[in-house]
């Protein structure tokens, strides 16, 4: 099956599927929460380790950590001690210092096999070719009208991120290997996430009105100075997006409505400038597709 034209121009810029950012962030801060626990409790294990050796069986304290390491360790390299006390703090440091050993090594272990580290560092890199992203362009939304979007500043050859937090439409953006952000588009940290501070433009696309909205306004307030082109379902939703902020509003549903009437009375040959299907024996169009064009 042919590859479409998209594909094709997406080939060279294709990420691999990965887990969302905000969820690899918090399960990595989970692990190291789990890490830094375990670390903390074997360093109290070995200096109170070496602070009751260098008491109890009369050494310097840095030969008192040594024996708490090897104790812990398992080495023995020291030798068993010789005083009660230092018999006690061997069967303390062993009995607590292996299983927080084991432990802080089982969590590496699970970062590792479980594939967090990876995800994180593929995370990393989405981002940071986002941060190399100037005048580019965000668009807030990948529904129907943000799959579109996005195909059209493909086929220009703009570089573009998409902002959305429905996890829904993750696969899809994974698939078509593009720059995203989870999150949503009105939080001031996700719109900086994704470069909004030297981005060119900011398309607001989201299915409702009010988020269009908030985003509108939140992006007007962090760049005075970028344009903003914003969906509007509903008309009087078109002029309080305009009081927002946004520069051009767009309503699907009247530039819908308009291309059909066009059709219908094939207004500047405008059925002639759809796209053909179904072709007959005789090579004629059974039927044409018309693409919602605003120059026309």
């Amino acid at each position: 099956m042919p590859r479409s034209s998209f594909e094709q121009l997406l080939e060279g810029q294709r990420l691999p599927a990965q887990p969302s950012r905000a969820l690899v962030r918090r399960e990595f801060g989970y692990f190291l929460r789990r890490l830094a626990v375990a670390g903390l409790s074997l360093a109290i294990l070995m200096v109170g380790g070496a602070t009751a050796y260098s008491r109890f069986e009369g050494e310097t304290w840095w030969k008192g950590f040594i024996r708490a390491f090897e104790t812990v360790t398992t080495l023995g390299a020291s030798g068993s001690p010789v005083s009660l006390g230092g018999q006690i703090t061997e069967i303390v440091v062993i009995s607590l210092g292996l299983g927080t050993l084991l432990y802080l090594l089982g969590t590496i272990t699970e970062l590792l096999v479980t594939g967090h580290l990876n995800g994180l560092l593929q995370a990393r890199r989405m981002q940071k070719r986002i941060e190399d992203l100037h005048d580019h362009y965000l668009i807030c939304g990948f529904g129907r009208v943000g799959h579109q979007i996005a195909r059209r500043l493909a086929a220009a050859g703009v570089p573009f991120v998409v902002i959305d937090e429905n996890p829904d439409v993750r696969e899809d953006m994974e698939q078509m290997g593009l720059l995203h952000v989870d999150g949503r588009a009105s939080d001031d940290d996700v719109l900086c996430e994704a470069g909004i501070m030297r981005a060119r433009a900011v398309i607001t696309c989201v299915d409702s009105d009010a988020e269009n909205i908030f985003v509108t306004i939140t992006a007007r307030a962090l760049r005075p100075d970028i344009e903003i082109v914003a969906r509007a379902a509903e008309e009087p939703t078109e002029r309080k997006l305009i009081r927002a902020g946004a520069n051009d509003i767009v309503s699907p549903y009247k530039a819908s409505g308009d291309a059909m009437a066009r059709l219908a009375l094939d207004v500047g040959g405008a059925r002639d400038a759809g796209r053909p299907v179904d072709v007959d024996a005789d090579g004629r169009p059974e039927g044409r597709i018309a693409d919602l064009d605003p120059a026309s």
